[in-house]
């Protein structure tokens, strides 16, 4: 198990009776967003929630959900990095974190939707967007790439990432203010 949902490129599933709707993260919303991290991370979720606290607070920060109706059943992160001399690999420049989908919803669209609403707001402060995944991940990878993510580099460490060197890949991709 590799901790990612299974993907079947194929299989395409629509919502029919939710709307789909994608904003700003608010406070309330936290403790929903940080659920969903530990189930793939692990960890507590009242770390994670104060973690998001931290990064609504931050203007160069950006925390999206995506909700059916009123529940909250995905998220999204944006983070500008400055270039450190212990991460040389890894460029300034915002970044694409955290995207995920409750397991009911996946293979909805709702990543798509909170990818483009997290590039749509990071455009309106850059040019370019970056993104890191495991190698492993096919569906983000397959996504990232149908948005215009082109590979930057494998030889890849960030801090406080999870991935292993070779197991990662930096895309990233161009934005129109």
């Amino acid at each position: 198990m590799n901790g990612f949902a299974p993907y079947d490129p194929d299989s395409t599933r629509r919502p029919t009776e939710s709307a789909i709707s994608v904003r700003p993260a608010v406070a309330a919303d936290l403790a929903v967003c940080a659920e969903l991290i530990v189930t793939r991370t692990g960890g507590s979720a009242e770390d994670r929630r104060e973690r998001l606290l931290t990064d609504l607070e931050q203007a160069d920060r950006y925390v999206a959900v995506a909700c059916a109706e009123s529940e909250v059943i995905g998220y999204g992160g944006v983070f500008h990095y400055e270039l450190t001399p212990e991460y040389p690999t890894a460029p300034t420049g915002y970044y694409l974190v955290g995207l995920i989908v409750a397991p009911t919803w996946r293979r909805y669209g709702i990543g798509e939707l909170l990818t483009l609403d997290r590039m749509r707001w990071t455009a309106e402060r850059a040019d370019e967007i970056h993104y890191f995944a495991n190698l492993a991940n096919n569906a983000t990878l397959d996504l990232h790439q149908r948005l215009g993510f082109t590979e930057v580099t494998r030889n890849f460490t960030f801090p406080n990432s999870p991935l292993k060197p070779g197991t990662g890949v930096l895309l990233k991709a161009p934005l129109s203010r």
